[in-house]
């Protein structure tokens, strides 16, 4: 009795070890989820704890539309668009997403965080534009504000925005450029999903990375 009693302890432990599956590759139209740690205080693009991933098994097809899953916590799921693959969670990224080939490391990003859309938009202008001078800098982002796509993503409204480098003017598709999407989980969290690189295969990726963007869901 005894000796079941240590090895019924010592499977525990090490199911408690090994914690998460690994990650396997999705096909354009699978759904992924992931949870989101719901202690983690909010800071402005801090890391949050790996998120736990559910393996839960699903039928539906690719025009079936996205299904939030999760056995507990926040759930996020997602429909990857065609010519994109999922690269899985890692660190404070709840997914990665590539754009055609991964080895083009062409990324888009989801990462839980907190702060204004304002202030992650001159965040992202800065990124573009690092030795710009701050009010023009801040004075692109507003403009880039005013000019963004509005979406219902799950009954809440997402800002989706475009930023160009200066390399942009009189060219769209020359220099770099940044997609980026606000999705409102609360008062004092959001999703901010990302793609920065080419302004060439943002201008090619923006209506499929708008579908995606409306395409996630969460569940508390």
């Amino acid at each position: 009795m005894a000796s079941r009693i240590a090895r019924g302890g010592l499977l525990s432990l090490i199911a408690a070890a090994c914690g998460c599956e690994p990650a396997t590759a999705i096909r354009p139209g699978d759904v992924r989820s992931y949870t989101i740690s719901k202690d983690a205080e909010p800071v402005a693009m801090a890391a949050a704890p790996e998120p736990a991933v559910s393996r839960e098994t699903m039928a539906a097809d690719a025009t079936s539309g996205p299904t939030a899953t999760g056995n507990r916590g926040s759930a996020i799921g997602y429909e990857v668009p065609e010519g994109w693959s999922d690269g899985g969670a890692s660190g404070m990224r709840l997914a990665t997403l590539f754009i055609g080939d991964p080895a083009d490391k062409r990324e888009v990003t989801i990462i839980p965080a907190s702060g204004t859309l304002a202030g992650n938009v001159e965040r992202w202008q800065g990124q573009l534009e690092a030795n710009a001078a701050p009010e023009i800098v801040k004075e692109k982002a507003a403009a880039a504000i005013t000019a963004a796509e509005t979406l219902d993503v799950g009954g809440t409204t997402a800002t989706v925005v475009l930023l160009r480098d200066a390399e942009a003017t009189g060219d769209e598709a020359a220099g770099q450029a940044i997609l980026g999407a606000m999705i409102p989980v609360d008062e004092s969290r959001a999703l901010f999903v990302k793609f920065k690189g080419d302004a060439a295969v943002a201008a090619r990726e923006r209506e499929r990375f708008s579908r995606f963007v409306s395409s996630i869901r969460w569940k508390e």
